[in-house]
């Protein structure tokens, strides 16, 4: 699998100051990063041509934070995400509509 993506240093550099604990801990956050977490754990598979070790234990230690969310909080924050992404989609249509 070709995988050229790139994220800026300066981006890495102002995540330091960012935990995984500060973004499950946010209301703005916290579904998108369930959501995220769980979708970087059922993937990780098809990124076996560019991971290196330090990926495989990074996926080892997501997966245990991602176990440790009890299933149903999973699951509400999969469809919290799904029902935000539908009303962006909806309110991005009807700005367009009202363009034309």
């Amino acid at each position: 699998m070709p995988y050229d993506i790139v994220i800026p240093d300066e981006a890495l550099s102002v995540a330091e100051q960012i935990t995984l604990k500060d973004l499950l801990n946010s209301p703005s956050c916290q579904c998108f990063m369930v959501s995220a977490l769980g979708n970087s754990v059922q993937n990780s598979h098809k990124f076996h041509e560019v991971t290196t070790e330090m990926d495989d234990i990074l996926q080892f230690r997501l997966l245990r934070v991602f176990n440790a969310i009890p299933y149903k909080t999973r699951r509400d924050c999969f469809n919290e995400v799904g029902v935000l992404i539908r009303e962006r989609k909806e309110e991005r249509r009807s700005q367009l509509s009202t363009m034309s």
